[in-house]
């Protein structure tokens, strides 16, 4: 009996090991599982500068591979491609620090382009050659270029998609040859891209601009898709030409917008858009097809002396104030405000807005 008693407990306990073993296996291989992906170029080999990090990364392993300015810039230099996508970059990219080119065109450019490069008065050039991917990461520094009377050039394409900037962007000035890609940004501070030239489309669907976005003077080559973007701050797209389709489908636009002078050459959409303050169209042209059909003016809205060359129909727009029409050409009928929501329902669904944007805002704060 006292052998078998003693059997029975042998066999208890070895069943207590098995088991206890097999958890620590299984833990393991959860541990293994959730480890951090990395693709990266190997360290020291010239060629492109590639870090991919999987979204199973944490923050903390995130800021442990981070990638540095320098090291971005020095690809540049090397006239390498940058892709990085998941990863934090760490330090200003200065842009001004680039080699100069002086009274020199640069090769494969079109007609046109060399005709955008000209007006800009250029005597300095600098040119970012290959393609410059930074995509769902954290920009932690500053993007800049502040020459007064150089001029910027990408050669490539330019995405960055799904990337928070955390300092102000600069880039004004600059002409990007190939496709740039803003959808699901986050600009924190000021995106300046004064006097651009874009000669390929620009995608900025469900963008997050910061308080003071500037597009002065600049020439929209492609088509520009900015569907459901949101402009926090002051947006001047003053003196802009858009050659292609222009969508700013259900935009929102938090504070003064003035799209003023600006020439609108094929079919632009503003359909369901909001205009929380003071919105400017004063001697804007549209040349193509328009749409404001379910566009609110919460504020002034101002088309003075704007030209609708194939007319438009303004009755299905919500204007809170009656809108200034004084000299403008082509509007069938004029909006009064009358029909659609009621006003308290409007201020209801911005604020709305405005709360899930700071929820976002304190959460984007709360994960640092």
């Amino acid at each position: 009996m006292t052998m078998l008693k003693s059997r029975f407990l042998s066999s208890s306990a070895f069943g207590t090991v098995i088991v206890a073993v097999g958890m620590v296996l299984l833990v393991s291989i959860g541990q293994v599982e959730a480890a951090c992906t990395v693709e990266a170029s190997p360290i020291g080999r010239l060629g492109p500068l590639t870090v991919h990090l999987g979204v199973d990364c944490t923050v903390a392993e995130r800021e442990a591979k981070a990638v540095s300015a320098a090291a971005v810039m020095k690809a540049i230099t090397q006239e390498q491609a940058v892709d990085l996508v998941g990863v934090i970059v760490q330090g200003d990219l200065i842009f001004d620090q680039l080699p100069l080119y002086h009274s020199q065109m640069p090769k494969g450019l079109t007609s046109e382009q060399e005709a955008a490069l000209s007006a800009l008065d250029a005597d300095e050039l600098r040119v970012v050659p290959g393609p410059i991917t930074i995509r769902d990461s954290i920009v932690q520094g500053a993007l800049r270029h502040r020459s007064v009377k150089g001029t910027l050039q990408f050669a490539g394409a330019v995405d960055l998609q799904g990337t928070q900037f955390k300092e102000g962007v600069d880039l004004s000035r600059a002409v990007f040859q190939g496709l740039v890609t803003l959808d699901r940004a986050r600009f924190e501070r000021e995106s300046y891209f004064i006097r651009g030239q874009f000669a390929e489309a620009v995608h900025c669907v469900e963008t997050r601009f910061g308080p003071h976005t500037r597009f002065h003077r600049s020439v929209f080559r492609g088509a520009v898709d900015c569907q459901g973007s949101l402009f926090d701050g002051m947006a001047e797209f003053l003196e802009v030409i858009f050659e292609q389709p222009v969508q700013f489908d259900r935009a929102r636009f938090g504070l003064g917008t003035g799209f003023s002078g600006s020439q609108f050459k094929k079919a632009t959409s503003f359909a369901d858009a909001i205009f929380s303050r003071e919105a400017f169209f004063g001697f804007a042209v549209f040349s193509g097809n328009v749409q404001f059909a379910g566009a609110q003016f919460l504020q002034t809205a101002d088309f003075s002396n704007a030209e609708f060359k194939r007319g438009e129909d303004l009755s299905k727009v919500r204007f809170d104030q009656p809108p200034t029409m004084t000299g403008a050409k082509g509007v069938s009928q004029e909006g009064q405000g009358k029909g659609g929501e009621s006003p308290a329902l409007q201020y209801g669904v911005t604020l709305f807005f405005l709360l899930i944007a700071a929820v976002l805002g304190a959460y984007a704060v709360k994960m640092k």
